[in-house]
């Protein structure tokens, strides 16, 4: 494991690149590893997270991928630094450059963070190195907003007490939610269970137009005195099946979730046409 390594995808470094680039770049000469020939994706075989300062010199202008970049950033530990740069002319020359290093939101969209111009030239690599540190945060960290303190994975809080946090005491004054209807609110619900009777639906006054549970016969019965009087629990016995819901409320129960709604064909006989033809 080493904590400062200079990478390229190259066969070879010249060593007055590596000196240049180590004394420009803050590596440390007598620990830095150099690493030639990197993988195309940007796998540089050291644990995650063990590389306190990156260099990554490419031999072209396009090695710097997203993929290439996420994988260093995997390899810097956190507060860890990078330079991504491209080996060419030196900045002293007169030659015009045409390669590139990544772009300073392209480090950012990798999840560095501070982009900036790297300082200092060094000979044998183009201008326009960029530099970014890796945040010190990690995934699942989370700050208290009374200590400020940082908690990393913070484990979810305990609610064995939600139960106690709860709990009313005797002097905990309670309101009757009765008291908060006014007539008015009393007077709505009594005169919409009263017109849904009046219509003659459900248990209501008079049995449903077509009536196929038994009632409208009962009622027949009681009104050529056959039989006594129905009591409103023996209305409630009554169950319609009829399965005319479609043909509008006048064959609807008083619960029935198409009451209100207009007649509809019968059940069915609706079809869908699906128009398949292209658009193009």
């Amino acid at each position: 494991m080493a904590s400062h390594v200079l990478a390229t995808d190259a066969r070879s470094l010249p060593a007055s690149v590596v000196s240049a680039a180590a004394a420009a770049y803050g590596l440390d000469p007598e620990v830095v590893l150099v690493l030639t020939r990197v993988a195309a994706d940007g796998n540089l075989g050291e644990p995650a997270g063990s590389v306190a300062k990156l260099v990554s010199l490419a031999s072209s202008p396009g090695f710097h991928t997203p993929a290439v970049l996420a994988a260093l950033h995997e390899a810097v530990m956190p507060g860890g630094e990078i330079v991504v740069g491209v080996l060419g002319a030196a900045a002293t020359s007169s030659v015009p450059v045409s390669s590139a290093p990544a772009a300073e939101k392209d480090l950012l969209v990798a999840g560095f963070a501070i982009a900036r111009a790297a300082a200092g030239d060094v000979a044998g690599v183009a201008p326009g190195a960029v530099a970014a540190s890796k945040p010190t945060w990690t995934a699942g960290a989370s700050f208290s907003l009374k200590s400020r303190r940082l908690k990393e994975n913070a484990a979810p809080p305990n609610n064995n007490g939600a139960a106690k946090a709860w709990k009313l005491g005797d002097d905990d004054d309670l309101v009757d939610e009765d008291d908060l209807l006014d007539d008015d609110d009393l007077r709505s619900g009594a005169d919409a269970a009263s017109k849904a009777r009046d219509a003659g639906e459900g248990c209501g006054p008079k049995a449903c137009k077509n009536c196929s549970c038994g009632r409208a016969e009962a009622e027949a019965e009681e009104e050529a005195g056959k039989r006594a009087a129905m009591t409103e629990e023996k209305k409630e016995e009554f169950k319609s099946s009829c399965g005319n819901c479609y043909l509008g409320d006048a064959y609807r129960c008083a619960g029935c979730p198409m009451l209100g709604k207009p007649a509809q064909a019968p059940p069915g006989s609706t079809t869908v046409k699906l128009d398949l033809t292209s658009d193009i």
